[in-house]
């Protein structure tokens, strides 16, 4: 960088575009003209002073091109110049400065010459008086700055390819075809591919025009001048290039608790067994709402569902609501768990349970934003997932049982053999691990603990709830539409009435189109709502003694075994289809293993779903589905809802045993058809 001045002839430019100052018709004002159009334009010289403060205005030396200009440029004082060359260049500096002061002729410029040198005695002898004034014109038209007259060492030699146009077509062809793939092959594969066209094309030449052979320096002076973006993508794909290259540009700051909170899931890496039998059900899912500011959890969900917004909302509701009740569901637990609330924002990522009426309706309703991440960049929400990874590594892989992050930890370690943590249990170490552990101890960015964090920067009265946490269960529920008739509300076959709905049709109508709002996780009942009234009813099902606790997945895979293998369809059929499903899973549990226990440990799972708030009466706290899957194998379901008969404890030699076992999972005549996708 040299120095420049605002006057005539000076080229600039402003904001990318070229100009020249023209004329200054007087002491405030200048004509400058647009390069580009030749366009004459007029501005004040406190105007361009201004420009220029803001760095908008940059003056450009005849030795510099505009497109040097679109990035920071710095002298190569502040590179690897070596420091001979940079000594030299400040012998070069004086030879330059003392020619600019006089006049450039060979006599003046010889004195010149010999003067300087008789003072500084560099270099060996005296430069000739046409090196000088080479260095004088680099001095001047770098605008005085050192690196006009340092040596260009870089650029002496042949710099021309010694290869043919056509061998570097060649081996960049093969670069493209062998190393920039998502194979990941290596650059002598590349080097390999090149020689062997070359020897092709060779075949095909007379002897005096035969190509040179490529070298696999060459092939990698190819691959450097490669973008490294552009190869990253290449070779493993753009979501992983995009990860690596990412450029933290700004944070997104929070000022106060509840102002934005993250949601997400994972797998815990640890197999828990059934608290009865004690056979193992698999690696249950954790969800968790984590507060940005104050780095406390607000609410966490645990159970055999897959990703679904019945997980999110059985945490979104846990997350909103005070857990007063905790210290007496688990008694191990010694500090309180204050934290809770609607926040502000809540940030999900891309998944599909997400995207949500439900889920939507809730949140909006409450002044509760949902912002989403972009695909596949998890650090949009960073601190739901470091607090995840946390939870992962110091909950369950100090556990028997820890299936571990990485396939490659486990050497001989069978986790389906070691497993010895119950669901129940698993609950109540994470509730403990989080109220006093983690909210205890100081974190590392915050330099103090989260509950102290929380304590010192909200009062319990500034910390908004829900109005009604039964209003909140309907807003969580999935949405339909359906009409009241004298028959009540069907829904998948059921009929719900009350004598509420009743006297609403006598006030209303005899058919009224309502709104209705489905618990998936119970269809025991649903939630009715006028679309002209504020009023809402909780309506039973008729069939109360076969709806209730059963999930709306338990509920479909009723009907299709009374379908298919009775060949009846009405309400007394799915009560006598769900006894002998629940009959044959306790039966069948020992010999299930993979995907089979774990449907299994779905249907089983009422009591244990139960455990999450220490009793059947917290099953309200648990949230609703929001959607109907296809397919009622693998959709989400509510593991917590069906009522089974307890079946006898296996004792050891028999868990033993079926570990071992060959068998395969579900019994085929239960297994229900996949619908074709």
């Amino acid at each position: 960088m040299g120095i420049a001045f605002f006057q005539k002839d000076a080229e600039i430019t402003i904001e990318g575009k070229a100009f020249v100052l023209k004329h200054k018709v007087d002491e405030q004002l200048w004509q400058v003209e647009e390069t580009k159009t030749r366009r004459m334009l007029e501005k004040s010289d406190k105007e361009l002073r201004d420009l220029y403060v803001d760095s908008k205005l940059v003056f450009v030396t005849k030795k510099e091109t505009r497109e040097s200009r679109k990035g920071l440029k710095i002298g190569k004082v502040f590179r690897e110049t070596p420091v001979k060359l940079f000594d030299e260049a400040k012998a070069r500096r004086l030879y330059a400065k003392a020619a600019s002061d006089v006049p450039q002729t060979q006599k003046e410029l010889e004195r010149v010459a010999n003067k300087v040198w008789a003072e500084i005695g560099q270099p060996e002898r005296p430069p000739h008086w046409t090196t000088v004034y080479r260095w004088r014109k680099r001095y001047v038209a770098s605008g005085k700055d050192i690196n006009g007259v340092v040596a260009q060492q870089h650029k002496r030699g042949n710099r021309k390819s010694r290869y043919p146009v056509e061998v570097i077509e060649i081996a960049e062809r093969a670069i493209d075809t062998e190393y920039l793939t998502l194979e990941r092959k290596t650059v002598q594969d590349a080097v390999d591919k090149a020689l062997i066209d070359v020897k092709k094309e060779n075949k095909l030449r007379p002897a005096t025009t035969q190509l040179l052979m490529p070298t696999r320096r060459l092939i990698q002076a190819l691959i450097s001048k490669i973008p490294a973006f552009d190869r990253c993508v290449a070779r493993y794909g753009r979501t992983v290039a995009v990860r690596r290259f990412r450029s933290v540009q700004k944070h997104q700051a929070t000022e106060a608790p509840l102002q934005r909170c993250e949601v997400d899931h994972t797998l815990l890496d640890l197999m828990v067994i059934d608290d009865k039998d004690g056979m193992p059900l698999g690696r249950p899912l954790l969800t968790a709402c984590i507060d940005d500011f104050t780095r406390c959890v607000l609410g966490i969900a645990i159970s055999f569902e897959p990703p679904s917004f019945l997980t999110v909302a059985r945490c979104l509701k846990h997350a909103f609501l005070p857990k007063t009740n905790l210290n007496k569901l688990y008694k191990e637990i010694v500090n309180a768990w204050e934290a809770y609330g609607v926040c502000g924002e809540v940030v999900v990522d891309q998944g599909q349970e997400f995207y949500s009426k439900g889920l939507e309706e809730a949140c909006l309703s409450m002044g509760c934003e949902i912002l989403y991440s972009p695909r596949k960049t998890p650090w949009f929400k960073g601190k739901i997932e470091r607090f995840l990874g946390t939870m992962n590594r110091e909950v369950t892989h100090v556990a028997p049982g820890t299936t571990f992050a990485n396939i490659f930890e486990k050497g001989d370690y069978d986790p389906a053999k070691h497993a010895v943590v119950r669901l129940s249990t698993l609950k109540c170490i994470a509730h403990k691990w989080i109220a006093d552990v983690y909210h205890q101890r100081p974190h590392r960015t915050l330099k103090m603990p989260p509950a102290v964090m929380w304590q010192t920067n909200i009062h319990p009265e500034d910390i908004p709830v829900p109005e009604d946490p039964a209003q909140l269960d309907a807003l969580l529920g999935r949405r339909e539409s359906r009409v009241l008739t004298h028959k009540g509300i069907e829904l998948e076959g059921l009929f719900y009435n009350s004598h509420e709905l009743r006297d609403f049709r006598k006030l209303k109508g005899e058919r009224i189109p309502v709104e209705i709002c489905i618990n998936d996780g119970d269809v025991g009942a649903i939630v009715v709502l006028h679309p002209d009234s504020e009023r809402m009813f909780i309506v039973p099902a008729l069939k109360k003694q076969y709806a209730q606790g059963l999930s709306m997945w338990q509920h479909k895979v009723c009907k299709r075994f009374a379908d298919r293998q009775m060949s009846r369809y009405d309400p007394e059929a799915w009560l006598e289809a769900k006894n002998r499903i629940a009959e044959m899973i306790r039966e069948d549990f020992a010999l299930a293993k993979g995907k089979g226990r774990k449907r299994a440990a779905r249907w089983m799972g009422a009591d244990a779903g139960r455990t999450n708030e220490g009793a059947p009466a917290a099953r309200s706290e648990e949230g609703v589905n929001d959607r109907v899957v296809d397919d009622p194998v693998t959709p989400p379901s509510a593991a917590g809802d069906a009522a089974v008969p307890p079946s006898t404890p296996l004792p050891p030699p028999a868990i033993a045993k079926a570990l071992t076992n060959k068998s395969p999972g579900f019994p085929a005549k239960f297994k229900p058809e996949r619908r074709a996708r």
